[in-house]
């Protein structure tokens, strides 16, 4: 069996440390990652939820001592000026787990020499040039036709880049923090770097007022970032793939398969998932095309939804963002039955019923721990103003 990924991206590249680490041992098997060198890699910085982590542990010997990829530890999200009743308040992992904030090309370039797969530098024009009985497509997201798409449900559109040289060496977290136009991720993407983003919605806020509010909220200028020579602002849709597997071969990865907002970073998450998923499908033939398609559709919702929860509850600012974003809606028993069964006991009582195997997640990554966590940082006076 031979198996190629399309794309260095985030998505290319751990898709293919996955299949190539997992078969290893299997001579009858190869692995393969082909891309573009025109194609730039992202400058921004991520972070990531708890399965990245231990995969590039398992493969590559990557932690926080041994880092190559200079990634620094995300032990949860801070909000700040999310709700009405507290200024801040962190959403921690369960049983305080670390996720990873960093770089995506120091990560890329440490995969792509593992030596778990074979490289290639190619341009590629259509599929028929590849001889492989499964292609993983990771070339990013679809060029301005959304027919073959489902629109998800969000109120943002836009958002404005920024890397200050320098780093808080005590946020091990990434701060989320609400603004007049949406909210602004700050992400210690490396040892000695931080990424700024400024998303809002652009049929709300123009790209000048959101500039001069980004400025002036974050003192861009005193850290060195000028937004007229160093910030990237650019608009983006929120989709997934209405067939998200072509002709039982091709299986579409990354931002050719969904794009959310980065809120709960669920991307890097979600194409693991994927990953995992089709490998049930390809090596163990315990699923299908067609209830792979069913499971990434509802997949997507759940993280659209639980996503869009956040914003009911407004923050500290009365704006027109802020009213609009406070209306969006969804209907979802299941997420009804895990916030019920949140409200009705301590964070102790279920932080003790994590991983117990109840089947109560949302989205194979939400428990109600996770609930209560969010719903008391809205709804309750916290000590740690």
């Amino acid at each position: 069996m031979k198996i190629t990924v399309l794309g260095r991206g985030n998505a290319g590249c751990l898709t293919a440390l996955h299949y190539g680490f997992y078969t290893r041992n299997r001579k009858d098997i190869s692995i393969e990652l082909i891309y573009n060198p025109d194609i730039p890699t992202e400058r921004v910085g991520q972070a990531t939820q708890l399965s990245p982590p231990k995969l590039l542990w398992d493969a590559l010997g990557i932690n926080f001592y041994n880092n190559p990829i200079e990634a620094t530890p995300k032990y949860g999200i801070l909000y700040e000026n999310w709700g009405k009743k507290n200024h801040k308040f962190f959403h921690a992992f369960p049983g305080y787990e670390a996720g990873l904030h960093y770089c995506p090309n120091n990560l890329q370039e440490t995969i792509l020499k593992s030596g778990y797969f074979d490289v290639q530098e190619k341009h590629i024009d259509n599929y028929e040039q590849i001889d492989s009985d499964y292609i993983f497509d990771c070339r990013g997201k679809p060029r301005d036709n959304w027919d073959d798409y489902h629109l998800l449900t969000n109120p943002l559109n836009s958002v404005i880049l920024g890397e200050g040289k320098s780093k808080d060496s005590n946020q091990n977290y990434t701060r989320a923090v609400a603004t007049p136009d949406g909210w602004t991720f700050v992400i210690p993407n490396t040892t000695q770097t931080t990424s700024y983003g400024y998303l809002y919605n652009d049929g709300i806020t123009s790209t000048k007022e959101a500039s001069d509010n980004f400025n002036e909220l974050f003192n861009l200028a005193e850290q060195g970032i000028y937004l007229e020579e160093k910030v990237d602002n650019f608009k983006f849709q929120q989709y997934v793939a209405k067939s998200p597997i072509i002709d039982d071969r091709i299986i579409l990865g990354g931002n050719r398969l969904f794009f959310l907002e980065p809120l709960e970073s669920t991307a890097i998450e979600c194409y693991l998932h994927w990953a995992r998923r089709n490998w049930s499908w390809i090596m163990d033939g315990a699923t299908n095309p067609t209830s792979n398609t069913e499971y990434i559709h509802n997949y997507t919702n759940q993280l659209q939804n639980f996503i869009m929860w956040h914003y009911m509850y407004g923050s500290k600012y009365d704006t027109p963002f802020w009213e609009a974003a406070g209306k969006l809606k969804f209907k979802d028993s299941r997420f009804d039955s895990i916030l019920k069964h949140a409200k009705k006991h301590t964070i102790v009582d279920l932080q003790e019923q994590l991983g117990r195997g109840t089947g109560d997640n949302y989205a194979q990554q939400w428990e109600a721990f996770n609930f209560k966590n969010w719903y008391d940082g809205m709804t309750s006076e916290k000590k740690n103003k």
